[in-house]
């Protein structure tokens, strides 16, 4: 591991995000990072309400980034949230944008947190962060599966070929992006004892679509996603997982 001094590649690039804010350091147009942001972390917050996650709910955001989806979305829908991200400048953004007591914020390396001592949690959102983490994912995941039930998680698309592509490219490879299949991303919660009980792929819009490109073909975004065929050029998968129980076995 990477100590602070002398900071990972990734790890130098997410400090220096958190320091100006991951919309501004992540998209190339204001209007590109709103729509997409907002339109994700609304379609997340549906999953996780289909799952019956409740308001009384006690959340956690697993890697949180800069706190955004943390503070302005899972704060107002429930009554208690953890948020946790290895990036010190990420969580100070975080902690001063919270907007109550029941929002908390921790700097923890995901790698080598305890997960034994955090608490029960009703659901977890995993909001573009096992990429990151890839080669560790799998053990996270069992982890965190020891902690919730129910699991809300958005990876790029890793079927995209543009996606895989651009991940060879300077900009990429220091933000450590190494995106999963969607056929991976299923396959890796299985072996945790999860199943995808909703699965999505959406968004036509990847980060870098200048803002001219995005309020040409908005229009064009609900037609594609709509299309089996047109799906392949969504950038997003956005999965429901569920622990597997004794009765989903049998069946």
């Amino acid at each position: 591991m990477a100590s602070s001094e002398h900071p990972s590649k990734p790890d130098a690039y997410w400090e220096r995000a958190g320091e100006v804010g991951y919309a501004r350091a992540m998209y190339s147009s204001p209007d590109v990072a709103t729509h997409v942001r907002y339109r994700l972390w609304r379609e997340a917050i549906e999953i996780a309400s289909a799952m019956g996650v409740a308001p009384a709910a006690h959340v956690l955001d697993f890697g949180c980034g800069d706190g955004a989806f943390a503070n302005e979305v899972l704060a107002t829908r429930y009554a208690a949230v953890v948020g946790v991200d290895k990036a010190q400048a990420a969580i100070a953004r975080a902690r001063a944008g919270a907007p109550g007591a029941h929002v908390h914020f921790q700097v923890a390396d995901l790698v080598l947190m305890d997960y034994a001592a955090l608490p029960r949690y009703e659901a977890a959102f995993l909001m573009g962060i096992l990429h990151h983490v890839k080669s560790s994912a799998a053990g996270l995941v069992r982890a965190l599966a020891d902690r919730t039930d129910k699991m809300i998680v958005l990876e790029p698309n890793g079927n995209h070929l543009l996606r895989k592509l651009l991940e060879l490219t300077p900009s990429y490879r220091r933000a450590g992006e190494d995106s999963f299949r969607t056929k991976e991303l299923i396959a890796l919660f299985a072996a945790a004892g999860f199943r995808a009980v909703v699965a999505r792929r959406i968004n036509l819009f990847p980060n870098f679509t200048p803002g001219f490109i995005y309020r040409s073909l908005a229009w064009v975004e609900p037609r594609i996603e709509a299309n089996a065929f047109g799906r392949a050029l969504c950038t997003v998968d956005l999965c429901g997982f569920e622990r597997v129980t004794a009765g989903d076995r049998a069946t």
